[in-house]
């Protein structure tokens, strides 16, 4: 059943949005990956808040490459489009150890009718189970 005030065909495309987000990154198309936010889109992660799609984009040049796991999502309306919580867990390329993580999305409606990324926080989970900025 769709939540209220989206379809389930808006709730689909968003499960695509994120999936597309995720995979963009994994095969290296950062540009891609940065082209699924808004032109003033927001990113925050390790403490910062990366504003805007050119500092997104360069955050994600810089960042370590690696496979993003993605879990369900639960999705709520919002105004103008909808709230977006979903599980991941980061396995990086190099030795470094796994990164696990819940993101908080806001996505819009787009212009053509599908659906954009405009804010995404990323917190992690650290040994004792407790969310926060840093693994």
């Amino acid at each position: 059943m769709a939540e209220a005030g989206l379809t389930l065909g808006d709730r689909r495309a968003i499960d695509d949005l994120l999936s597309e987000y995720a995979l963009r990154l994994d095969v290296d198309d950062v540009e891609g990956a940065a082209a699924l936010f808004t032109e003033d889109g927001e990113f925050e992660t390790y403490g910062r808040v990366f504003a805007g799609r050119d500092r997104i984009l360069r955050m994600f040049v810089a960042a370590p490459k690696g496979v993003h796991l993605a879990g369900r999502s639960t999705v709520a309306p919002s105004s103008g489009g909808a709230d977006v919580r979903m599980q991941l867990v980061f396995f990086p390329a190099d030795s470094a150890p796994r990164r696990l993580a819940v993101y908080d999305v806001g996505v819009l409606r787009a212009g053509d009718g599908g659906w954009v990324i405009r804010r995404m926080r990323c917190r992690f989970m650290n040994a004792e189970g407790i969310l926060g900025p840093k693994p």
